[in-house]
């Protein structure tokens, strides 16, 4: 019998998708099961809107899962000027969220997951996110502080992305997220599931 290894993602509208976008938990869990003993079961605690000050504040519902892995992502909110998070401050609420995952479960893995840059030209003004880099970095930055964190670093992918891919600037289309995302977030995770 395959055991379940729980997964909770936990982002922005870039992890939530709603039924405007495709839900890439249900790609991923499917190539996560390819060869494996172990099933993924991914849950989605994805939110509109959402950045890291949203994320802890909401983290117990994830944890209501009990998750053996838990993905964050929200690295694209936190650069948003509108939410007003400095990088540091962005720092100090994954460190929290960490905190409280390691406490709940010394054994959790923990990703910090960098999806698709913001690109010129769709309805969602560049200028909105003028520092996203800096966020993006910040993930980089914590997972090499902590060897105990695995990066899930997209944004090379997205290298070269047009308004084809991700029409509004920041959104992705399905096709865009299949081709370029979801085959590194299974390679990501794949080491991760037993």
């Amino acid at each position: 019998m395959s055991k379940e290894v729980r997964v909770a993602t936990c982002g922005s509208s870039l992890t939530y998708q709603g039924d405007y976008f495709n839900l890439w938990q249900r790609q991923v869990e499917r190539g996560l099961r390819e060869g494996k003993q172990s099933v993924a079961r991914l849950y989605n605690f994805g939110e509109n809107g959402a950045a890291s000050d949203t994320g802890l504040f909401f983290l117990n519902r994830a944890l209501i899962t009990r998750p053996e892995i838990v993905v964050l992502e929200y690295n694209m909110n936190d650069a948003y000027t509108a939410r007003n998070i400095s990088v540091g401050q962005a720092q100090i609420n994954h460190q929290s969220m960490i905190t409280q995952l390691r406490d709940n479960d010394p054994n959790v893995k923990i990703c910090l997951m960098i999806m698709n840059q913001p690109i010129a030209g769709g309805s969602i003004p560049l200028s909105q996110r003028p520092n996203w880099a800096a966020y993006a970095q910040n993930y980089r930055d914590m997972c090499v502080a902590d060897d105990e964190l695995t990066l899930i670093d997209l944004a090379p992918a997205w290298v070269g992305a047009t308004t084809t891919d991700i029409p509004d600037g920041v959104h992705p289309t399905k096709a865009a997220v299949t081709a370029r995302s979801v085959p590194l977030m299974i390679s990501s995770l794949r080491p991760l599931i037993g």
